[in-house]
Protein backbone atom coordinates (compact mmCIF):
# COMPACT_ATOMS: atom_id res chain seq x y z
CA UNK A 1 0.00 0.00 0.00
CA UNK A 2 0.98 3.62 -0.53
CA UNK A 3 -0.95 6.09 1.62
CA UNK A 4 -3.01 3.00 2.48
CA UNK A 5 -4.43 2.72 -1.02
CA UNK A 6 -4.80 -0.99 -1.94
CA UNK A 7 -2.88 -2.10 -5.00
CA UNK A 8 -3.19 -5.24 -7.06
CA UNK A 9 -0.85 -8.05 -5.98
CA UNK A 10 0.72 -8.12 -9.44
CA UNK A 11 1.60 -4.43 -9.11
CA UNK A 12 3.25 -5.02 -5.73
CA UNK A 13 5.20 -8.00 -7.05
CA UNK A 14 6.44 -5.93 -9.96
CA UNK A 15 7.52 -3.12 -7.61
CA UNK A 16 9.45 -5.40 -5.22
CA UNK A 17 10.00 -8.79 -6.93
CA UNK A 18 12.85 -9.96 -4.67
CA UNK A 19 10.79 -9.14 -1.56
CA UNK A 20 7.84 -11.25 -2.72
CA UNK A 21 10.10 -14.06 -3.87
CA UNK A 22 11.49 -14.25 -0.34
CA UNK A 23 8.02 -13.91 1.18
CA UNK A 24 6.77 -16.98 -0.69
CA UNK A 25 9.51 -19.24 0.61
CA UNK A 26 8.63 -21.90 3.17
CA UNK A 27 11.41 -20.66 5.45
CA UNK A 28 12.18 -16.99 4.70
CA UNK A 29 14.72 -15.04 6.71
CA UNK A 30 13.56 -12.86 9.60
CA UNK A 31 11.04 -10.12 8.80
CA UNK A 32 12.29 -6.67 9.75
CA UNK A 33 9.92 -3.77 10.51
CA UNK A 34 11.42 -0.29 10.24
CA UNK A 35 9.62 2.92 11.16
CA UNK A 36 10.10 6.50 10.02
CA UNK A 37 8.42 9.57 11.54
CA UNK A 38 8.76 12.51 9.16
CA UNK A 39 8.35 15.96 10.72
CA UNK A 40 7.89 18.85 8.30
CA UNK A 41 8.94 22.42 9.02
CA UNK A 42 5.94 24.73 9.27
CA UNK A 43 3.48 21.85 9.67
CA UNK A 44 5.06 20.26 12.75
CA UNK A 45 7.13 23.13 14.13
CA UNK A 46 9.82 25.69 13.36
CA UNK A 47 13.22 26.76 14.58
CA UNK A 48 16.67 25.24 14.95
CA UNK A 49 15.30 21.69 15.27
CA UNK A 50 15.01 21.61 11.47
CA UNK A 51 18.55 22.87 10.78
CA UNK A 52 19.73 19.32 10.08
CA UNK A 53 16.69 18.40 8.02
CA UNK A 54 16.60 17.61 4.33
CA UNK A 55 15.24 19.99 1.72
CA UNK A 56 15.17 23.77 1.70
CA UNK A 57 13.75 26.16 4.31
CA UNK A 58 10.91 26.70 5.05
CA UNK A 59 9.98 23.12 4.01
CA UNK A 60 12.75 21.09 5.61
CA UNK A 61 11.99 17.58 6.85
CA UNK A 62 13.51 15.83 9.88
CA UNK A 63 13.10 12.04 9.83
CA UNK A 64 13.24 9.97 13.02
CA UNK A 65 14.09 6.33 12.30
CA UNK A 66 13.43 3.38 14.61
CA UNK A 67 13.34 -0.39 14.63
CA UNK A 68 11.93 -2.55 17.39
CA UNK A 69 15.04 -4.62 18.09
CA UNK A 70 13.18 -7.88 17.46
CA UNK A 71 14.43 -11.06 15.75
CA UNK A 72 17.66 -10.93 17.78
CA UNK A 73 18.66 -7.63 16.16
CA UNK A 74 19.29 -5.53 19.24
CA UNK A 75 21.69 -3.02 17.67
CA UNK A 76 21.01 -0.18 15.27
CA UNK A 77 20.18 -1.30 11.72
CA UNK A 78 21.37 0.24 8.45
CA UNK A 79 19.05 -0.12 5.47
CA UNK A 80 19.40 1.77 2.20
CA UNK A 81 22.23 3.73 3.79
CA UNK A 82 20.01 5.04 6.60
CA UNK A 83 20.42 4.15 10.28
CA UNK A 84 17.43 2.99 12.29
CA UNK A 85 17.90 3.21 16.06
CA UNK A 86 17.03 0.21 18.20
CA UNK A 87 14.17 1.58 20.30
CA UNK A 88 11.18 -0.29 21.76
CA UNK A 89 8.48 0.59 19.22
CA UNK A 90 5.27 -1.18 18.33
CA UNK A 91 2.55 -0.67 15.73
CA UNK A 92 -0.80 -2.32 16.44
CA UNK A 93 -4.31 -2.31 15.00
CA UNK A 94 -3.39 -2.87 11.37
CA UNK A 95 -6.23 -5.30 10.77
CA UNK A 96 -8.27 -4.61 7.64
CA UNK A 97 -12.02 -5.04 7.30
CA UNK A 98 -14.35 -5.71 4.42
CA UNK A 99 -16.98 -3.44 5.99
CA UNK A 100 -15.49 -0.26 4.60
CA UNK A 101 -13.97 0.86 7.91
CA UNK A 102 -10.48 2.34 7.58
CA UNK A 103 -8.02 1.04 10.17
CA UNK A 104 -6.71 3.46 12.80
CA UNK A 105 -3.55 1.78 14.10
CA UNK A 106 -1.42 3.02 16.98
CA UNK A 107 2.32 3.61 17.15
CA UNK A 108 3.80 3.17 20.62
CA UNK A 109 7.35 4.49 21.13
CA UNK A 110 9.42 4.09 24.30
CA UNK A 111 9.76 7.34 26.26
CA UNK A 112 13.00 6.42 28.03
CA UNK A 113 14.32 9.37 30.05
CA UNK A 114 11.44 11.40 28.65
CA UNK A 115 13.08 11.49 25.21
CA UNK A 116 9.85 11.79 23.21
CA UNK A 117 8.18 14.12 25.71
CA UNK A 118 11.25 16.34 25.63
CA UNK A 119 11.07 16.47 21.85
CA UNK A 120 7.43 17.54 21.93
CA UNK A 121 7.83 20.08 24.73
CA UNK A 122 11.38 21.47 24.63
CA UNK A 123 11.58 21.61 20.83
CA UNK A 124 7.95 22.76 20.52
CA UNK A 125 7.20 20.00 18.03
CA UNK A 126 3.58 19.35 17.12
CA UNK A 127 3.32 15.74 15.93
CA UNK A 128 -0.18 16.01 14.44
CA UNK A 129 -0.30 15.15 10.71
CA UNK A 130 3.33 14.03 10.74
CA UNK A 131 3.90 11.22 8.26
CA UNK A 132 4.63 7.73 9.64
CA UNK A 133 6.08 5.11 7.31
CA UNK A 134 6.28 1.41 8.14
CA UNK A 135 8.91 -0.29 5.99
CA UNK A 136 8.90 -4.07 5.91
CA UNK A 137 11.87 -6.05 4.55
CA UNK A 138 13.84 -9.22 5.32
CA UNK A 139 17.11 -9.65 7.18
CA UNK A 140 18.91 -10.89 4.07
CA UNK A 141 18.28 -7.54 2.32
CA UNK A 142 19.88 -5.32 4.99
CA UNK A 143 23.01 -3.34 4.11
CA UNK A 144 26.36 -5.11 4.21
CA UNK A 145 27.52 -2.90 7.10
CA UNK A 146 25.19 -4.83 9.43
CA UNK A 147 27.25 -8.01 9.06
CA UNK A 148 30.88 -8.67 9.93
CA UNK A 149 31.36 -10.66 6.73
CA UNK A 150 29.38 -8.33 4.49
CA UNK A 151 26.14 -9.20 2.70
CA UNK A 152 25.98 -10.10 -0.97
CA UNK A 153 22.16 -10.14 -0.97
CA UNK A 154 21.66 -6.55 0.24
CA UNK A 155 18.83 -4.94 -1.70
CA UNK A 156 17.30 -1.57 -0.67
CA UNK A 157 14.47 -2.03 -3.19
CA UNK A 158 13.27 -5.25 -1.53
CA UNK A 159 10.65 -3.70 0.72
CA UNK A 160 7.03 -2.66 1.08
CA UNK A 161 5.83 0.60 2.62
CA UNK A 162 2.69 1.72 4.39
CA UNK A 163 2.12 5.43 4.95
CA UNK A 164 0.04 6.79 7.83
CA UNK A 165 -0.40 10.16 9.54
CA UNK A 166 -0.47 11.02 13.24
CA UNK A 167 -4.01 12.10 14.14
CA UNK A 168 -3.64 12.51 17.91
CA UNK A 169 -1.51 11.68 20.95
CA UNK A 170 -3.49 8.84 22.52
CA UNK A 171 -1.39 8.45 25.67
CA UNK A 172 1.78 9.87 27.16
CA UNK A 173 3.55 8.72 30.32
CA UNK A 174 7.04 8.05 31.65
CA UNK A 175 7.25 4.69 29.86
CA UNK A 176 5.92 5.40 26.38
CA UNK A 177 4.10 7.78 24.05
CA UNK A 178 1.30 6.33 21.95
CA UNK A 179 0.11 7.98 18.76
CA UNK A 180 -3.15 7.17 17.02
CA UNK A 181 -2.64 7.04 13.26
CA UNK A 182 -5.00 7.59 10.36
CA UNK A 183 -4.99 7.17 6.63
CA UNK A 184 -4.79 10.39 4.64
CA UNK A 185 -8.52 10.24 3.82
CA UNK A 186 -9.38 9.74 7.49
CA UNK A 187 -7.53 12.75 8.95
CA UNK A 188 -9.54 15.01 11.25
CA UNK A 189 -11.22 17.91 9.40
CA UNK A 190 -10.48 16.46 5.98
CA UNK A 191 -13.69 16.74 3.98
CA UNK A 192 -14.72 14.88 0.86
CA UNK A 193 -15.32 15.64 -1.88
CA UNK A 194 -12.46 18.13 -1.96
CA UNK A 195 -14.08 19.77 -4.98
CA UNK A 196 -17.83 19.89 -5.42
CA UNK A 197 -19.68 19.83 -8.72
CA UNK A 198 -21.41 23.21 -8.92
CA UNK A 199 -22.28 25.76 -11.58
CA UNK A 200 -20.28 28.44 -9.74
CA UNK A 201 -16.51 28.84 -9.94
CA UNK A 202 -14.70 27.78 -6.74
CA UNK A 203 -11.41 29.55 -7.46
CA UNK A 204 -10.20 32.44 -5.34
CA UNK A 205 -10.75 35.63 -7.32
CA UNK A 206 -7.41 36.88 -8.68
CA UNK A 207 -5.73 33.82 -7.16
CA UNK A 208 -3.42 31.33 -8.88
CA UNK A 209 -6.17 29.22 -10.44
CA UNK A 210 -8.15 32.28 -11.53
CA UNK A 211 -5.20 34.10 -13.03
CA UNK A 212 -6.99 37.42 -13.50
CA UNK A 213 -4.60 40.38 -13.03
CA UNK A 214 -6.04 43.10 -15.30
CA UNK A 215 -6.89 46.58 -14.04
CA UNK A 216 -10.58 46.30 -14.89
CA UNK A 217 -13.01 46.06 -11.98
CA UNK A 218 -16.56 44.73 -11.68
CA UNK A 219 -19.40 44.45 -9.21
CA UNK A 220 -20.79 41.04 -8.23
CA UNK A 221 -23.57 41.51 -10.85
CA UNK A 222 -20.92 42.01 -13.60
CA UNK A 223 -21.39 45.79 -13.89
CA UNK A 224 -18.00 47.40 -14.57
CA UNK A 225 -16.55 49.88 -12.09
CA UNK A 226 -14.48 52.60 -13.73
CA UNK A 227 -11.18 53.69 -12.20
CA UNK A 228 -12.64 57.11 -11.36
CA UNK A 229 -15.59 55.49 -9.56
CA UNK A 230 -13.23 53.15 -7.71
CA UNK A 231 -11.20 56.17 -6.56
CA UNK A 232 -14.42 57.85 -5.37
CA UNK A 233 -15.37 54.72 -3.42
CA UNK A 234 -11.91 54.68 -1.87
CA UNK A 235 -12.11 58.32 -0.78
CA UNK A 236 -15.67 58.01 0.51
CA UNK A 237 -14.84 54.97 2.62
CA UNK A 238 -11.45 56.20 3.85
CA UNK A 239 -9.54 53.49 1.99
CA UNK A 240 -6.51 53.34 -0.21
CA UNK A 241 -7.18 52.56 -3.84
CA UNK A 242 -5.86 49.00 -3.48
CA UNK A 243 -7.99 48.37 -0.38
CA UNK A 244 -11.03 49.67 -2.24
CA UNK A 245 -10.28 47.23 -5.07
CA UNK A 246 -10.09 44.37 -2.56
CA UNK A 247 -13.48 45.37 -1.15
CA UNK A 248 -15.52 46.42 -4.19
CA UNK A 249 -14.05 44.41 -7.08
CA UNK A 250 -16.05 41.18 -6.72
CA UNK A 251 -16.43 38.23 -9.08
CA UNK A 252 -19.92 36.82 -9.57
CA UNK A 253 -18.43 33.31 -9.95
CA UNK A 254 -20.55 32.75 -13.08
CA UNK A 255 -19.25 31.83 -16.53
CA UNK A 256 -20.48 35.26 -17.71
CA UNK A 257 -18.27 36.88 -15.06
CA UNK A 258 -15.29 34.95 -16.39
CA UNK A 259 -16.00 35.89 -20.00
CA UNK A 260 -16.07 39.59 -19.09
CA UNK A 261 -12.60 39.33 -17.60
CA UNK A 262 -11.12 37.16 -20.36
CA UNK A 263 -12.87 38.44 -23.51
CA UNK A 264 -10.18 37.16 -25.89
CA UNK A 265 -9.88 33.65 -24.46
CA UNK A 266 -12.82 32.13 -26.35
CA UNK A 267 -13.00 31.86 -30.12
CA UNK A 268 -9.94 34.00 -30.85
CA UNK A 269 -7.18 31.66 -29.62
CA UNK A 270 -6.57 28.22 -28.18
CA UNK A 271 -6.71 29.33 -24.55
CA UNK A 272 -9.97 28.68 -22.73
CA UNK A 273 -11.32 30.78 -19.89
CA UNK A 274 -10.16 29.59 -16.44
CA UNK A 275 -13.70 28.95 -15.24
CA UNK A 276 -13.66 26.33 -12.47
CA UNK A 277 -17.36 25.54 -12.30
CA UNK A 278 -19.26 22.85 -14.19
CA UNK A 279 -21.60 24.13 -16.89
CA UNK A 280 -25.03 22.54 -16.87
CA UNK A 281 -24.65 21.18 -13.36
CA UNK A 282 -27.55 23.12 -11.80
CA UNK A 283 -29.90 20.79 -9.97
CA UNK A 284 -33.39 21.10 -11.41
CA UNK A 285 -36.31 21.01 -8.97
Amino acid sequence: MSDNTPQFIDDLRAAAPTYFKELQKLAPTAIIDLFEVRLTEGLNGDGSFFNNGTGQSPNRVVTLRYHAGTNRLVNDIVFDGKTYSAVPVEMAGLQTSGKGIIARPTLKVANANGAISSLLVDQAITPLKAQVVRIRTFKKFLDASNFSGGNGTADPAAKTEEIWYIDRVAEENLEFVEFELAAKLDLTNLELPRRQITEFCPWKYRGNECGYVAKRYFQVDDIEISKSLMQTLATTNGLTFDRAVDKFDVCGKRVSSCRLRFPSNEGNNDIGIPFGGFLGSRVQA
